[in-house]
């Protein structure tokens, strides 16, 4: 008896307020002001359907899926089946296409199917109705949301058209496990689009969203089967289907498959994607400039601004197309994870395929999980001697006008009281500026940015991107690598590739291009080829880094290939560095502890590269 007055109660309710709303709606012509202030207070021009977005690989093929909170794969209208669409009208708003927002008649006629049936069968709020609650409210059944419903959904309706409308309502509607929209539901349940299911299996489908526990398909198949035929009786008595079409779709064996969100195969790739896809939108919408110039009480606001319109765009439905090389970066974490598992050591690795000015392939740690600290560009380490080409020797064979022949004093030396010794304490008179890079005496690197000017050196390394660099490292000691935060190892692998391209600098990049869900281009990467030095200057740097790997500190590498690059070890090799390329492809490797201490000689960055390199001809196939 209860139960029944509680009904009668909320029929009189909704009934009146029907009422009120249908002359409400025939007043609205003659009653403007109480338009317009709707329109003021009630703001439905942008809709907040979050949506899934989606990584590419050089091929074109999806990697990863970045979901937000609700898993949902947004489509067009256009895309759904004609009898999909049918089946929720058919159930859930018969005369969607003729009221506005509100259907008095379909109250009543709910309550009668309810009653009679003794269960929730048809609902009583419309299309419309149930949009708005999906978009802009909770479920939580309230006088209070019930009105403001009513109110969104005439706004809604004045905004947008119907087909708009049953777009945004089958993207939006729960199916459990996490599932929103009726093509995500598809997906998850059958394993393909929307456009490619049955009668059987959308009617099957939209059963679940009337209760997604109780119809659960996969817990409870018999309950979902026997709503869609109801569904199915339903479609036929609106003639959205012929009685032949609903015996064969009732006959029809209908039998689900639920598909797990699949883990990433690829997160140490795709989480740098994300670090610079927003990097990516901060060069686009001037954001990059806002936060260089704004005080630095307001830089810290700029930044988390920055992060919600980047995550605003991540669910938006985008897709990022990348650089990445699925061969090389399923060899590169697989065979380096294990490399570092048993020396248990930390390390990361960036390859850049530097004649396509593109990140490939990137290691963020020993055992790297998705979201986790990538090392990659996440640590910043002091970068020793590897830092030497890029400070000290281009900038001074450039500025001074110097051969690599010229010679150079190894002896003790001093700068504004710094005053390092070499690595293995011997001196030579004199040796070729060649070899004093080959064999990396620190007394030489501070003799000759001593003699080429802090300035000088600085402006030439600045052409580079290092995020952590600061005034204060503007001293003698940054000739060795001694700077106050580090660099990470895919800014280092980034620089290095000036060397393969004639001594002009384009950052490589892991994003090629962002499209949104239509296919229009979003976002690109602007052009920004800098002139670092002159090919003379890097022609000598290639021929006396080529030396490096022949005959010195890198000597271990000279059989595996035409590679040439760079060692370096930060105080008491705590940081292990080799930076290297070949005609294709630059390497940058960093080993170490996340907490610094002391490598073993053996755990070397270079023992690493000497093991892994001959793996990228392998996957690269290049002579």
């Amino acid at each position: 008896m209860r139960k029944l007055l509680g009904l009668l109660w909320i029929l009189l309710f909704i009934t009146g307020g029907a009422v009120v709303y249908c002359l409400f709606a025939k007043e609205m012509t003659s009653t403007q002001a109480l338009s317009s202030f709707l329109e003021e207070q009630i703001d439905v021009s942008g809709v907040p359907i979050a949506q899934n977005s989606y990584v590419t690989d050089r091929q074109g093929s999806q990697i990863a899926e970045f979901q937000p909170e609700e898993n949902r794969r947004y489509v067009s209208l256009s895309h759904f089946p004609e009898h999909a669409r049918a089946a929720f009208i058919a159930t859930e708003d018969q005369n969607y296409y003729e009221h506005q927002g509100i259907d008095p008649l379909g109250v009543v006629r709910a309550f009668i199917s309810n009653a009679s049936s003794g269960s929730i069968e048809e609902g009583a709020s419309t299309i419309t109705q149930q949009a708005t609650r999906n978009m802009y409210f909770s479920h939580q059944q309230t006088y209070e949301r019930k009105v403001a419903e009513v109110l969104f959904a005439y706004q809604l309706e004045q905004t947008y058209t119907k087909n708009e409308i049953l777009e945004m309502y089958m993207n939006t509607i729960y199916f459990g496990e996490g599932i929103y929209g009726f093509e995500t539901a598809s997906r998850s349940y059958f394993g393909k689009p929307s456009s490619d299911l049955s009668l059987a299996q959308a009617a099957f489908l939209a059963a679940i969203p009337a209760n997604p526990s109780y119809y659960h398909p996969v817990d409870h198949p018999d309950r979902t089967r026997e709503r869609q035929q109801w569904i199915l009786e339903k479609m036929k008595e609106t003639e959205a289907i012929t009685a032949e079409e609903k015996l064969q779709a009732a006959q029809e064996t209908v039998s689900v498959d639920l598909q797990k969100s699949k883990a990433n195969p690829y997160p140490d790739y795709t989480d740098y994607v994300k670090h610079e896809f927003r990097q990516l939108v901060a060069q686009n919408e001037g954001w990059t400039e806002r936060i260089n110039q704004a005080a630095e009480s307001e830089k810290e606001a700029l930044s988390e601004e920055l992060d919600t319109r980047t995550e605003q765009l991540l669910q938006s439905g985008i897709t990022i197309h990348t650089a990445m090389d699925s061969d090389l970066q399923t060899m590169l974490t697989e065979e380096s994870r294990s490399y570092w598992q048993q020396r248990n050591i930390e390390g990361a690795a960036v390859i850049a395929d530097h004649k396509a000015g593109a990140i490939t392939a990137i290691s963020g740690g020993a055992d790297y999980q998705e979201y986790e600290f990538n090392r990659a560009f996440q640590a910043y380490r002091q970068p020793g001697s590897v830092w030497k080409p890029l400070l000290v020797y281009g900038p001074y064979l450039e500025e001074k006008q110097r051969s690599i022949n010229d010679l150079v004093s190894t002896e003790k030396y001093c700068a504004a009281s710094y005053c390092p010794a070499n690595e293995s304490g011997t001196t030579k008179d004199r040796v070729t500026i060649e070899h004093a890079l080959a064999f990396s005496y620190n007394t030489s690197a501070l003799r000759l940015m001593h003699q080429n000017g802090l300035d000088a050196s600085f402006q030439y390394l600045e052409k580079f991107e290092w995020s952590k660099l600061t005034p204060g490292d503007r001293q003698y000691a940054a000739a060795l690598g001694g700077i106050e935060y580090g660099v990470s190892p895919v800014e280092l692998t980034s620089a290095y590739t000036v060397f393969s391209s004639g001594g002009t600098y384009e950052p490589p990049r892991a994003i090629t291009s962002v499209t949104d869900a239509d296919g229009e281009i979003l976002f690109e990467w602007e052009t920004k080829e800098t002139v670092v030095w002159s090919k003379e200057t890097n022609d000598q740097m290639r021929e006396a880094l080529r030396t490096t790997v022949l005959s010195g500190t890198a000597s271990t590498l000279k059989e595996v290939g035409d590679v040439s690059g760079k060692t370096g070890t930060s105080n008491n090799t705590k940081d292990s560095w080799f930076a290297g390329y070949d005609s294709r492809y630059t390497m940058g490797v960093w080993h170490g502890y996340d907490e610094p201490r002391p490598l073993n000689p053996e755990d070397s960055a270079i023992s690493f590269w000497k093991t892994m390199y001959p793996l990228l001809y392998e996957k690269s196939g290049q002579p």
